[in-house]
């Protein structure tokens, strides 16, 4: 089988990567929490609980605590994203000290 061309193949920006890995990652996580969640609280307790009228099925309870999961999560790999060290260039980034404790080089 030939390798593809790198020249023809679609490369992901920096923020769209982020984004899909992002999603995916917040995804997954709702699923499992989804899992754990549902598998102890019946949703229709939950409908009762706040008295939501218009959910009427389990299935919709589901669904909707579902996204709800997915949505916190992705707010938290969010969150998480943002607070990653991100390594700076030029003149006002941090360089580690010598072995004398200066950063400056001199």
């Amino acid at each position: 089988m030939a390798a593809p061309d790198r020249d023809s193949a679609h490369d992901w920006g920096r923020d769209t990567q982020k984004i899909a890995v992002l999603s995916w990652i917040s995804f997954l996580t709702a699923a499992v929490f989804s899992v754990l969640l549902f598998a102890y609280i019946d949703p229709l307790l939950i409908v009762d609980a706040v008295n939501v009228q218009w959910i009427e099925s389990r299935n919709a309870g589901y669904a909707l605590g579902f996204f709800f999961l997915w949505a916190q999560a992705w707010v938290a790999c969010w969150y998480t994203v943002r607070l990653i060290r991100r390594k700076r260039r030029g003149p006002t980034a941090w360089r580690p000290a010598d072995r004398d404790g200066r950063r400056d080089g001199h």
